[in-house]
């Protein structure tokens, strides 16, 4: 029986002290059980890295946190850099400080790229998700953008060729 894969679920973040937990606790509710959570501090000023430090501590065999040299601040590309180079799975999923994942998110898409060895990423809707807003209506109501492909589908992506 093959081994199920292993996801790394990185999640970056700056001063989110205010929406953190919450992040995390949608990986740790994850259905699919074998991922690990790779936080990394892009150099916070407020609560979030006791946080992530605290998550780390109590489940070091899922939770790791990483940080720049000099707990400094390099930006967003550089600290998915970092979260990349330190996972050690065979899937890496992104998830954002500030959004929540739902529930059976690892599961459907580990069997979705299973299904498909040769898919080099794969992308689903993300909810625009204001109703957590008293009075959120209209243009700030709930909403799934259009991704401009139809669900479902297999992207060839565009080739180099040889000099």
């Amino acid at each position: 029986m093959m081994r199920e894969p292993l996801v790394s679920a990185v999640i970056i973040f700056l001063n989110a002290a205010p929406f953190i937990e919450e992040a995390i606790q949608s990986v740790l509710g994850q259905t699919y059980r074998r991922w690990e959570l790779l936080l990394v501090d892009d150099g916070s000023t407020d609560a979030s890295t006791q946080i992530a430090r605290r998550y780390a501590r109590q489940l070091p065999e899922q939770v790791r946190y990483f940080e720049h040299e000099g707990h400094r601040n390099l930006g967003k590309g550089a600290s998915r850099n970092l979260g990349i180079r330190q996972a050690l799975g065979d899937y890496v999923a992104f998830l954002d400080a500030d959004d929540v994942w739902l529930p059976a998110k690892l599961e459907q898409q580990v069997r979705v790229l299973d299904a498909h060895p040769d898919a080099g990423m794969l992308y689903g809707n993300t909810k625009y998700w204001y109703s957590w807003a008293k009075g959120a209506e209209g243009e700030q109501a709930d909403f799934l953008p259009a991704l401009g492909v139809k669900p479902g589908s297999i992207v060839e992506p565009p080739r180099l060729l040889p000099l």
